[in-house]
């Protein structure tokens, strides 16, 4: 009864503080946030607020510091490793950002913008592509996930091999403490080596040390010339012989280099038939290529009927063909059937979840190991399930892979008791190779305690230290990270 009180009380004060329509708390209204994308993990919350401006943010965070409660931010809840949700004690406040979605200044000249930390990745294509500008940051969840989310996990996607992650992508932040102190480290410069660099302390941080209410981020000229393909490969050594051979004929001009081996084009397929298959088999390996230029130019059809930026893909494959790096290949044509090909790279995480179970994770490696990697990861998982769908793909520019590990066809009664075998082999193999646990996705709740394996106990500790001075009564996204 005491509990209810004190509930009864909290939702009273934040609807004072911030209206009525900014608080929900009725569980049909509530559900969609309590719960992780993958329906994982679930937890309880006094009330999720969706305040409408930064001083209203300040007002929350002062007002949970006063009252010891906790505070979760989310943003388009599209993450993978729980990072957003909260525990079960129900003594939190979850934090949406999501009304908080104004573009707040557009420098067309410093080629950047300020936006708040609500506004979805997609709009924010469609504002840039509005000038002709480019924002870079591209992820399968453009749709629905929010630039708060993807600086709170430094999120990477598709084209981190040209332009980098978000904290590349990002020149300044604002940033609200604990107890409701604002940052202001909104800028629009390239350089500033003023003392400590706390733009980049937040980002990656996964809400445990401040909340993001807005950004400045980089803008670049749109690319214009695209050219776009699907190839099969030898194997994964191949496609990194390809990757650079692609760097090089394109003058640095790639987009995007995805590795998609068959068992997730299987896994795909049978998720979306109507998905159009790219070749004529499934090769046991595959890449999908883009390469884009901001010239005009290399767009325009010669007397051969072919555009210079095509004809750097063509060489390109055709020489690989003969070297024997490439099995087969397609070049699109039109629009639509470069639609077609992303379709099958964008479709996979929701293919995935379809399956049934998975194990999930994201890794990073050096791109000298991600074969031998591979070849050791593949033969170990085949002597604990010859059955299991190897879905080893993505962002291999950066050396970023997506390695999940999908139950047999036909579902897999005993898949869950086979998981802790499975991450042991994972996570003993990135260290043999000096890979990363987490390439993009973050740590959440799923890797807390792997990373605390994986560092070095200094750095764990300087962690700590930093959560400790930022966050004394750990009432930011507790059980999170670190």
């Amino acid at each position: 009864m005491q509990m209810d009180k004190h509930k009864s009380n909290v939702i009273d004060d934040l609807i004072a503080m911030l209206g009525e329509k900014a608080v929900l708390r009725e569980i049909d209204d509530t559900k969609s946030f309590l719960s992780d994308w993958h329906d994982r993990f679930h937890g309880a919350a006094h009330a999720v607020v969706m305040p409408e401006s930064t001083s209203q943010v300040a007002a929350i965070m002062a007002y949970a510091d006063q009252h010891n409660i906790i505070v979760v931010p989310q943003g388009g809840n599209t993450g993978f490793m729980g990072g957003a949700t909260p525990d079960e004690s129900g003594n939190t406040i979850l934090l949406s950002l999501r009304r908080m979605n104004k573009v707040r200044d557009f420098d067309k000249k410093n080629m950047s913008m300020t936006v708040e930390a609500g506004c979805i990745l997609q709009s924010l294509h469609e504002v840039a592509e509005e000038s002709g500008l480019y924002f870079p940051l591209n992820l399968a969840a453009k749709g629905s996930c929010t630039i708060g989310g993807n600086l709170g996990t430094n999120a990477g996607g598709l084209n981190v091999v040209r332009y980098g992650t978000t904290r590349a992508l990002t020149l300044g932040l604002e940033v609200v403490l604990m107890g409701g102190e604002v940052l202001d480290m909104l800028s629009g410069l390239r350089k500033d080596n003023t003392g400590y660099d706390l733009r980049d302390l937040f980002i990656g941080s996964e809400g445990t040390l401040g909340i993001i209410t807005a950004a400045t981020v980089r803008l670049f000229p749109k690319p214009v010339a695209i050219s776009t393909a699907f190839a099969e490969v030898r194997d994964v050594d191949a496609a990194v012989q390809l990757l650079h051979r692609a760097q090089a004929a394109s003058g640095g001009m790639i987009e995007a280099f995805e590795l998609i081996p068959a068992d997730i084009m299987h896994v795909l397929f049978e998720a979306f038939p109507n998905i159009q298959h790219p070749l004529a088999t499934i090769g046991e390996m595959n890449v999908l290529i883009e390469i884009g230029s901001t010239n005009p130019a290399d767009n325009e059809v010669d007397g051969n009927g072919s555009a210079p930026i095509r004809t750097i893909m063509e060489k390109l494959l055709g020489d690989a063909l003969e070297d024997e790096l490439v099995i087969d290949a397609t070049i699109a044509s039109s629009d639509a059937q470069r639609d077609a090909l992303w379709d099958i790279r964008e479709s996979s995480p929701e293919s995935h979840k379809r399956a049934g179970r998975v194990v999930r994770s994201d890794v990073a490696l050096t791109q000298s190991s991600l074969a031998p990697f591979y070849a050791d990861m593949v033969a170990g998982i085949k002597e604990i399930d010859p059955n299991i769908r190897i879905c080893g793909y993505g962002h291999i520019g950066d050396g970023n892979l997506h390695f999940n590990l999908v139950q047999a066809a036909g579902g897999d009664p005993d898949f869950d008791a086979k998981t802790p075998k499975l991450l042991k082999l994972l996570y003993s193999n990135i260290t043999k190779y000096g890979g990363s646990i987490s390439a993009e996705h973050g740590i959440g709740q799923v890797k807390r305690d792997q990373l605390a394996q994986s560092k070095p106990p200094a750095i764990i500790n300087t962690m700590r230290a930093i959560k400790r001075a930022l966050d004394p009564k750990s009432l930011m996204n507790p059980g999170k990270v670190i």
